[in-house]
């Protein structure tokens, strides 16, 4: 079995509490060891970047509730700031990153936020770069612009990560997992009144932060599915760019590799 830390921000958007239960469901296959908690922050959530790790903490265990999963102890509070303003501090979530890492002969860790709680533990412990595959739901700069949210919110924190040499797993928002939409009537025809966790994903998805939502992608299910069958995605080998003082991306020729997600097979993910 695959060793699992799942680093997430579950509060900020309705795909991480689908991609949430997709990989506890998924716990015979895989051995789910932490659930971290990365901070966000957005113009449509009105509390503090601190403030969004108790969110997240309460959405997981809501999840965990619907279902009937008794034992929360696996699930860590992570960083209340961003590396891009100073934050270096060693969160519940850090602590675990190195510990599960220093432990496991092999880690994988699926991020579908920031990454500043893998970069923070990266930083505080060096030991464990090599004892890790990261796969991240991240920037498009190879097809475009690299405004993805999850960049953005830390932008020290990605390059710290893309220079230390991890063996990473980028795949990107925009184009490729953006191809993940389902719309509320497909909710409502296939999983609502199913079970109260179904009805629980239906209503998130259907009330968003941005407002009654009728079709949107399943962005963070990728990074799940990723790890559960590899063959549902395409991918290609790069030298790892550069990420420039206007962080706009450097392409190079003789830097480490790292694995870039170019396509993705929508139905099978489904």
């Amino acid at each position: 079995m695959k060793n699992i830390i799942f680093d997430t921000d579950t509060f900020n958007e309705a795909d991480d509490q689908f991609a949430l239960a997709y990989l506890l469901k998924k716990k015979h296959l895989l051995n789910i060891q932490a659930i971290t908690i990365c901070p966000f922050k957005h113009s449509k959530y009105d509390f503090s970047v601190a403030d969004s790790i108790n969110d997240s903490f309460d959405e997981i265990s809501k999840i965990y509730d619907y279902l009937e999963i008794k034992d929360k102890s696996n699930i860590y509070k992570g960083s209340t700031n961003y590396m891009t303003a100073g934050y270096e501090e060693i969160s519940p979530s850090v602590e675990k990153i190195i510990e599960i890492c220093l432990s496991n002969e092999m880690t994988y860790i699926l991020a579908t936020g920031c990454l500043t709680n893998i970069a923070i533990a990266m930083k505080k412990e060096p030991n464990i770069i090599k004892k890790m595959k990261l796969i991240w739901l991240g920037t498009n700069f190879l097809f475009g612009n690299n405004h993805d949210f999850n960049f953005r919110q830390d932008i020290e924190s990605t390059k710290y990560v893309f220079h230390s040499k991890v063996d990473l797993t980028v795949i990107p928002c925009t184009p490729i997992t953006s191809n993940l939409v389902v719309s509320i009537y497909e909710l409502e025809a296939e999983i609502k009144g199913k079970n109260d966790l179904c009805d629980y994903l239906y209503y998130v998805f259907k009330n968003r932060f941005h407002g009654i939502t009728k079709r949107w992608p399943l962005w963070d299910i990728a990074v799940v599915a990723f790890v559960i069958n590899e063959e549902c995605f395409q991918s290609i080998a790069i030298s790892c760019p550069n990420i420039l003082m206007d962080n706009s991306f450097e392409f190079t020729n003789n830097k480490h590799p790292i694995k870039f997600v170019s396509s993705l097979n929508t139905n099978l993910i489904i």
